[in-house]
Parts: C-alpha cells; sequence; structure tokens
C-alpha cells in the first residue's frame, strides 16, 4: 500500500470514528458540541477533497451554532463553506460567506482568523481576474498578520503580491516583494522550503526579467537544489531551464550546457516532449558554435 493509500484509509478511519462519535453527541449533546462535531467531520471530507460533503456537514452546522448563539463557530463554519465554494470554483459565492465570517471575526478580535479570511477574499478575487481588489485584500491581510508576527503567512502573502506584480509586468515592484519575503522566511526558526524554493525561484526570475542575469543565478540555483530536494520535477525544470538562460546571458556556457543537460530527463520524465526537442535543439546551437 503507498503512503498516499495509507493516509486515505486513516482519514476514512476517522470519518467513521466521527460520525459514530457525532451520533451520541446529537442525543447528550448541545447544539454547539454538534456543531463542532460537524466542523471536524467537513474537515476531514475535506482533506479527501470530497467538498460536496464538506459542504453538507458545514450547512447542518451553521444551523447548529446560529441556535447556540455561538459566533465564533458561525464564523468558522461560513469560512468553511466559503472555502468549499471556491473548491466548486463558485468565488461569488466563496467571497459572500467568507465576508460575513470576516466581520464576525472582527468583532470577537481574532486577528489571524481575521486575516485568513481577507487573504481568501483575495484568492477569490484573483480566480475571478480582479488583481487589483485581490492585492488590496492581500495588503489588509498582511497588515494584520504583520501585527500578529506571523511570519510563515507574511512571507506567503509577500508572494502573492509580488506574484501580481509579475504579471503586470511591474517587476520591481514584485522583486522588493520577493526579496522582503526571503527576510523573513530565513529569520523563521522552522525552514519552510516549499515557500523558500518558490521565494528564490520567483526573486531569480524577477532579476532576469530586470536584466541582472548575474544576481539571478544564486537565487535560481538555490530553487532548483531545493525543489530536487521536494522531489518536485515540474518546478526544479523550470528553475533549471531559467538558470540555463541565466548563464547564457553572462556567457557561462559550460554552466548553461549543464543545467540544459540535467533538465532534459527532467522534461522527459514529466513527458514534456516540446520542451526535450527544445532544449536538444539548444544543445545542438552550442555544439554549433563549440561552446
Amino acid at each position: 500500500m503507498s503512503s498516499h493509500d495509507t493516509e486515505r484509509a486513516h482519514i476514512l478511519q476517522a470519518i467513521q470514528e466521527q460520525r459514530n462519535a457525532l451520533a451520541v453527541t446529537r442525543i447528550t449533546g448541545d447544539p454547539g458540541e454538534t456543531g463542532r462535531g460537524l466542523i471536524h467531520l467537513a474537515e476531514l471530507h475535506g482533506m479527501l477533497e470530497e467538498h460536496a460533503e464538506s459542504r453538507r456537514h458545514y450547512e447542518e452546522a451553521l444551523g447548529c451554532f446560529q441556535a447556540a448563539g455561538d459566533k465564533e463557530g458561525q464564523a468558522q463554519v461560513l469560512f468553511g463553506l466559503g472555502v468549499a465554494r471556491a473548491h466548486f470554483e463558485d468565488h461569488r459565492g466563496a467571497i459572500e460567506h467568507i465576508a460575513q465570517a470576516t466581520l464576525l471575526f472582527n468583532g470577537l478580535k481574532d486577528q489571524e482568523n481575521e486575516a485568513l479570511c481577507r487573504a481568501a477574499i483575495g484568492e477569490s478575487l484573483r480566480s475571478l481576474g480582479q488583481a487589483k481588489g485581490a492585492e488590496e485584500k492581500y495588503q489588509e491581510a498582511l497588515l494584520l498578520f504583520r501585527q500578529a508576527k506571523n511570519g510563515p503567512r507574511v512571507a506567503r502573502l509577500l508572494l502573492d503580491i509580488g506574484d501580481i506584480r509579475m504579471e503586470a509586468a511591474e517587476y520591481e515592484a514584485a522583486r522588493k516583494r520577493f526579496a522582503e519575503a526571503l527576510q523573513v522566511l530565513q529569520k523563521e526558526p522552522e525552514i519552510d522550503m516549499e515557500a523558500l524554493a518558490l521565494c528564490r525561484l520567483l526573486l531569480g526570475e524577477a532579476e532576469g526579467l530586470l536584466g541582472n542575469h548575474e544576481a539571478a543565478r544564486p537565487h535560481l540555483q538555490a530553487a532548483a537544489e531545493l525543489y530536487s530536494q521536494l522531489h518536485d520535477h515540474a518546478y526544479e525544470s523550470r528553475a533549471r531551464w531559467d538558470l540555463s538562460i541565466a548563464h547564457t546571458f553572462v556567457q557561462d556556457w559550460k554552466s548553461a550546457r549543464a543545467e540544459i543537460e540535467t533538465v532534459i530527463p527532467l522534461f522527459e520524465h514529466q513527458g514534456r516532449g516540446d520542451d526535450v526537442a527544445r532544449a536538444r535543439k539548444v544543445l545542438a546551437h552550442f555544439d554549433s558554435r563549440g561552446v
């Protein structure tokens, strides 16, 4: 049995155990307890990508918390419902639910959950093509996470904001966000390898687009090595391809060739025949020039 199958089996077992516990709670517990049990069940289904089931349990939980007058429970459920709607690409519905959750968390003085809500609204706005509105929500969430001194969340939002600026071809503004995110991540006691790899990659790409190819190289090299450790072939190949371009611009032909030779099997592993052909064409061009 694969690790994925083992994890799924554990979640299915947890769902059955939670259903059994909930059956008792419905008889002996109050509406708030039942609501919390339903939230846990909804979250477990969400882990299996069973978002319709997840939404059904959240909707029942909302009624329980409304009956109990539990605003914190209502806020948690509304956020969960918004996330479930977003999984169905119903981003307008997601925003409606999460906006209600935001108001409740604000009233409860729960800064971190309010920030999560504002960031989630930003994600849905971005999915709707409203980049400006998305950045405004990210900025609101960023302010709250800074106040809460939540470094990992601050870094992730800086990457999101920088990515929006990249899409708008505002490369210098993007570079500044990525550079700040890198500083934040490097100060964290525990390394988030995925966030660090993405930060290095995006910072390297921004430097390259600004024509700073020498500055781009160490970031892209670090990204390639991190993604190799994470066994993420898609992002490792992206980092190595970008790195080969940076090496080419500074006329470091040996390093450029080495990266292209390394990236070809990564492309092959992903079944990216066109990219394999493109990389082999570059090698042939190097051969013809004797470099």
